[in-house]
Order: C-alpha cells, then structure tokens, then sequence
C-alpha cells in the first residue's frame, strides 16, 4: 500500500495501539488529516480488510477497531 488516505488510516490505527475506537472524526484534524473524505476511506477500508478491522457504531456514526488477534506479521510487512 503506498502512501495514500487509506494507508493513513491503516497506519494510524496499527501504530496507536493505546486507542481501541477510531471514528471518521479522528482523521478530520492533524496529525492524521485525511478531511471530510476520511468516512469513504474507512468504509473502503471495511471493504478491503474485514478480517482485521471490526465495524462498530457509536450513536450515529461509524467506528472501526482493529481485531488484534487477526494482524499477522506477513500483514504487517505488507503494508
């Protein structure tokens, strides 16, 4: 994956392991500033890995974690 939105988010979400929910909110400012296009890229994202992001919901919007026990090393150094 090269340097794109998707891979922000990717990357923000496997480097900060301390924050379990992210929301699209998340990446509306810095250091992970992806604008009001970071909702697409989190459903592509959905789309793209469902075994190792886990859709969620908090009142009206979308979250996503990440299901540890799915990230593997080979999916890391894919990255």
């Amino acid at each position: 994956m090269r340097g794109t939105q998707h891979s922000i988010i990717l990357r923000a979400m496997l480097n900060n392991k301390w924050k379990k929910i992210w929301t699209a909110k998340d990446f509306q400012r810095p250091p992970f500033f992806i604008g009001y296009e970071a909702s697409a890229r989190m459903s592509e994202l959905m789309k793209m890995y469902p075994d190792i992001l886990i859709v969620g919901k908090k009142e009206r919007f979308r979250t996503l974690s990440v299901n540890w026990p799915n990230v593997t090393r080979e999916f890391l150094d894919s990255l």
